[in-house]
């Protein structure tokens, strides 16, 4: 199938740039190669109706910062409930589904790293010229910020002020962000965070 071959070349491709940004010591880039390679790798997937090995090495579902879960699920479909978004220990989670691996992993964001992130976006908000996207909130952090900012962490935090309805997604063209949403998000951090204390 002519698709899977370009799917599959585009996989070669992503691994020889994944590795000679590691080599450069541009670890942005090796972070967002191995994300790009695992939507590659899942249509691959998809497409064949099982699993491929040759994006091995630029990494499975996985990320640097997050946790598997080794309660394994007999069954092919996700649990109900996932994904789904909590604060634990001062800490933000996005728990996700292997389907590769049958189990739950999860992605954690250190507060200080949601912070930042949501910072940069009221940054972003102010300059105006939305909607945003990510690869817009990445390249602000790098130019504004000495943190090393893994671009997974910046998708989780997209994802949970999204599910908060702090953000609206605009298609593909990226996010509205409110000019208040620094004010907005720590409010709900508290909100969520003396739920998880009374619970």
């Amino acid at each position: 199938m002519k698709i899977l071959e370009i799917l599959r070349k585009t996989e070669v491709d992503l691994r020889e740039a994944i590795a000679e940004s590691a080599r450069a010591g541009d670890y942005r880039a090796v972070d967002l190669g191995r994300s790009v390679a695992v939507g590659v790798q899942e249509l691959c997937e998809r497409i064949t109706g099982h699993g491929q090995k040759s994006a091995k090495s630029a990494g499975d579902e996985t990320e640097p910062g997050e946790r598997k879960r080794h309660r394994k699920i007999g069954k092919r479909n996700k649990p109900e409930g996932l994904p789904r978004i909590e604060i634990r220990n001062g800490s933000l989670f996005r728990i996700g589904w292997s389907r590769k691996h049958k189990q739950e992993y999860e992605h954690k964001v250190p507060r200080v790293s949601f912070d930042t992130i949501v910072n940069t976006m009221s940054a972003l908000a102010r300059e105006g010229n939305g909607p945003f996207m990510a690869e817009a909130v990445l390249k602000k952090i790098s130019a504004t910020t000495e943190d090393t900012m893994p671009a997974y962490q910046v998708y989780v935090v997209l994802a949970a002020l999204r599910e908060w309805n702090l953000i609206t997604q605009v298609g593909r063209e990226g996010y509205n962000i409110p000019l208040d949403l620094l004010a907005r998000a720590e409010n709900h951090w508290k909100k969520i965070s003396q739920a998880e204390l009374k619970g």
